[in-house]
């Protein structure tokens, strides 16, 4: 059934692949802000380290801020500033009306979930607070209506409401993906100083 699935779109997974090609360029522009976040990190240790004082900002939270500065950046100019103003207006809350019927819209449907899973696995690894699924998920469909507003407002998009629930269930998949990785980072632990004391 998967395989028939995939082979049925073979089209609209080439497009979202020229589609991911396309934008990986944007991710430039996050990762020399993510450089300077990188920059003030190693400040912020360099002191720590001259004051005697424990650091209070880990290297795994540095990281995961750092991706996050990268992710945000490619993420805003890929729904803001790809996009000419006043192209499309619009509202459309009809629901899986944009799974359409041509490669691109397909394409499109696709990407929306994809485009949020980063998200989802991110920003719990980043913040604590968002460690909470009631929190995460919620944050997400906060974020992807923001976008729908500001894409309506200023004509960069047409609001729809598949957007909105496909970048929500992006965000959720990118959390229970984060949730999986956080218990093989516990398991590994676990055998690690069972490794050690044995």
């Amino acid at each position: 059934m998967i395989l028939e699935f995939f082979a049925e779109n073979k089209d609209v997974f080439i497009r979202i692949l020229e589609d991911i090609s396309h934008v990986s360029g944007y991710a430039g522009v996050g990762f020399a802000i993510a450089l300077v976040y990188g920059a003030v990190y190693l400040l912020y240790s360099i002191i720590c380290e001259l004051l005697k004082k424990e650091r209070r900002l880990g290297m795994d939270h540095a990281v995961a801020v750092f991706m996050l500065l990268i992710y945000i950046t490619a993420f805003i100019y890929i729904v803001l500033m790809s996009r000419e103003p006043d192209t499309y207006s619009g509202v459309n809350l009809q629901l899986w009306s944009s799974w359409g019927h041509s490669v691109t819209t397909k394409a499109f449907f696709i990407e929306n979930i994809l485009l949020f899973i980063p998200m989802g696995i991110l920003m719990p690894s980043a913040f604590k607070i968002f460690r909470k699924p009631y929190i995460c998920i919620p944050a997400c469909m906060l974020m992807s209506l923001c976008i729908e507003v500001i894409q309506y407002s200023f004509g960069l998009g047409i609001a729809e409401l598949d957007d909105v629930i496909t970048n929500t269930a992006g965000g959720a998949i990118g959390y229970i993906i984060w949730l999986i990785l956080l218990f093989i980072h516990w398991i590994c632990n676990k055998f690690d100083k069972s490794v050690k004391i044995g």
